[in-house]
């Protein structure tokens, strides 16, 4: 083996990160209430099934985040999945600032968990275990209850937002 080939090169975080947006993912927004009743969120695509007997799912949050000891501490939430149309939602919890849902576009699902109204569908859940990860926590959900609807959802590839259909092109 030459010199040439073992040396490492140092890791490019840009061009891993475009890499990994190759891969298309559906945009969802993630609920729970905070110790004052308040339903908090948070978007994210960071979203798996992991089995279906039990049904399990899980989800990550970056340890930087703002809204991070809110999930780490919560011991149930829901996962909405996002209608083509709801970008604005998607980046409006996005963003660190802004993490309240009014409860007139909330409604209530098994355990008591707030889902979000208009969503394409939702699946509420206990934690069941978190795990860190490198730099994010990954939440673990026992599955109590789940809904769906027809529409397209929202998908998120190559850094851009785009629709999700169901209809065969």
């Amino acid at each position: 083996m030459s010199s040439e080939n073992s040396s490492v090169s140092p890791f490019d975080s840009r061009a891993y990160r475009e890499t990994l947006g190759c891969f298309g993912t559906g945009v969802c927004l993630i609920l729970t209430e905070d110790a004052k009743g308040q339903v908090r969120g948070i978007t994210a695509n960071s979203f798996s099934s992991v089995s279906l007997h039990p049904p399990i799912i899980l989800w990550s949050i970056d340890i930087h985040s703002d809204r991070r000891d809110l999930y780490v501490e919560s011991t149930r939430f829901s996962v909405n999945f996002l209608r083509a149309d709801q970008r604005n939602l998607s980046r409006r919890f996005a963003a660190n600032a802004e993490a309240e849902l009014e409860a007139d576009l909330c409604a209530r699902a098994e355990l008591n968990v707030p889902v979000f109204n208009s969503a394409l569908g939702h699946i509420v859940c206990e934690t069941s275990w978190r795990q860190k990860a490198g730099d994010h926590i990954v939440i673990f959900g026992a599955v109590k209850g789940f809904h769906s609807e027809e529409g397209d959802g929202l998908g998120f590839f190559r850094g851009h937002y785009q629709p999700l259909s169901s209809k065969e092109s």
